[in-house]
């Protein structure tokens, strides 16, 4: 038995949830927006989060980011579950790039539901499960921008270039000389510059990058010098250009 939060503003997908849960043999807590989710994590520490997109006072993505990036590890290891009536292949993309181990769209079968709670709370320990969520959204994307995202993929054909992922993953690489690598302390970048940072590496440009993420540019650019400071790369094309040649893998892979 596991203790599942769920997060949605609707009573009625509250209900539809609660009673799922319960037969299925959990203990529920729930929450109405986010800001009162928050509350309820730090209280209970429950092993699964149930979480809804469009709320008010602080929707989920705002929740995701805070709980992703919580400085208690009991916290920010707590797998996520969307569950949102925001079905595009982008909202999806972003789901798993910003640290949602499943991503279910409205209306969903009960049995649906359960599996992917159960696959949370008894799969791999939660960093890892966060890890092969952001593989499979950054391949998504990849898919995406070659205007192919609704085509299955097909056994044996060669998987998308992810760039430092193969390092992260320990796939072969392409045989080529490698670049001169940047290093930098362990723990130099966080988590979701990571991420921002392996998703440039799919998109031709900033732009794309920032329709792909749902950011702005401007929040972009701010990252990229945040991380630049960080590198000792004291321009962003600067940083780009080295991002895209593989000089900075090391720096991904710590």
């Amino acid at each position: 038995m596991a203790t599942v939060l769920i997060v949605d503003d609707e009573p009625d997908i509250l209900l539809f949830v609660r009673v799922n849960m319960e037969m299925d043999g959990h203990e529920v807590v729930t929450a109405a927006n986010g800001e009162e989710a928050l509350e309820v994590v730090h209280e209970r520490h429950p092993d699964v989060v149930v979480l809804d997109v469009m709320m008010p006072k602080l929707d989920g993505w705002a929740v995701l980011e805070q709980l992703k990036a919580d400085p208690d590890p009991l916290i920010r290891t707590i797998p996520v579950v969307m569950l949102t009536a925001l079905g595009t292949d982008q909202d999806q993309v972003r789901g798993g790039i910003e640290g949602a181990v499943q991503y279910l769209p409205k209306p969903v079968a009960p049995d649906a539901l359960l599996r992917a709670v159960e696959m949370a709370v008894e799969g791999d320990p939660e960093p890892v499960q966060r890890k092969a969520a952001q593989h499979r959204a950054l391949e998504r994307l990849a898919r995406i921008e070659k205007g192919s995202s609704g085509s299955p993929v097909v056994a044996g054909a060669p998987r998308p270039r992810l760039g430092g992922l193969e390092h992260l993953r320990g796939l072969p690489s392409s045989g080529t000389a490698s670049p001169r690598r940047l290093t930098a302390p362990p723990e130099a970048l966080t988590e979701k510059q990571r991420v921002l940072l392996l998703a440039l590496v799919e998109v031709p440009s900033v732009s794309d990058a920032a329709a792909a993420l749902d950011m702005s540019r401007s929040n972009i650019y701010a990252s990229l010098r945040r991380i630049g400071r960080k590198l000792d790369v004291s321009d962003v094309s600067e940083l780009l250009r080295r991002l895209r040649s593989g000089e900075l893998d090391a720096v991904l892979e710590t």
